[in-house]
């Protein structure tokens, strides 16, 4: 009888640490190490703009290993490997327009020296931010890199492009697009909702 009771007891230990481990690496894995809110502007009438959100959640930034790799085919192979690269890559966070939610498969952090961040990320799906309406405007190419620039207070702007723009800057160790400045501002009043950047 006693003999029975000991198994029960450590029967029923071993399944409550097992549940306990569950549920704490699942808190773990869904806890976003960096959040962003947005808005992406479209233009109802020519005085009428909407402003859209857009809400970007990341669970975990690319690996080292993951970057150089993928910073290598575009040296070595030229934008459009990367892309072909970045679909076999896990789901590292998403981009939610609406009812649209788009996979990042790349997301990569750099600070800059008066304080704030450049925020890199990619999904292997086009991302597509303007309503059905809009979309005869949108660009040719799909985009899918995004990259925000973020102040020391956590507000900034963002702009996506395709991959053919896509660059390696290995001085600065990132992936970044080219001709940033000409680029079409895609997202307004960014703010860094997790306050990352002190």
């Amino acid at each position: 009888m006693r003999r029975a009771t000991g198994l029960s007891t450590v029967l029923a230990t071993a399944i409550v640490l097992t549940v306990t481990g569950i549920a704490a690496s699942s808190a773990v894995r869904h806890d976003a190490v960096a959040r962003f809110s947005a808005r992406t502007v479209e233009m109802m009438s020519p005085a009428r703009p909407l402003f859209a959100r857009v809400d970007i959640n990341i669970d975990q930034w690319s690996t080292d290993l993951d970057h150089r790799t993928l910073a290598r085919k575009i040296l070595e192979q030229g934008p459009m490997a990367f892309s072909h690269t970045l679909a076999g890559y896990p789901r590292l966070g998403t981009m939610t327009a609406g009812a649209q939610e788009f996979p990042i498969r790349y997301a990569w952090q750099v600070f800059d020296r008066d304080g704030g961040q450049r925020i890199y990320l990619a999904s292997d799906e086009p991302i597509m931010l303007m309503s059905r309406e809009f979309r005869k405007f949108a660009d040719p190419e799909p985009l899918l890199f995004v990259e925000l620039r973020v102040n020391a207070r956590g507000d900034g702007i963002g702009r996506l492009s395709d991959a053919v723009r896509l660059s390696v800057d290995e001085s600065r160790n990132v992936i970044e697009m080219r001709d940033w400045d000409r680029r079409p501002l895609h997202l307004v009043m960014v703010h860094d909702e997790l306050g990352i950047v002190d």
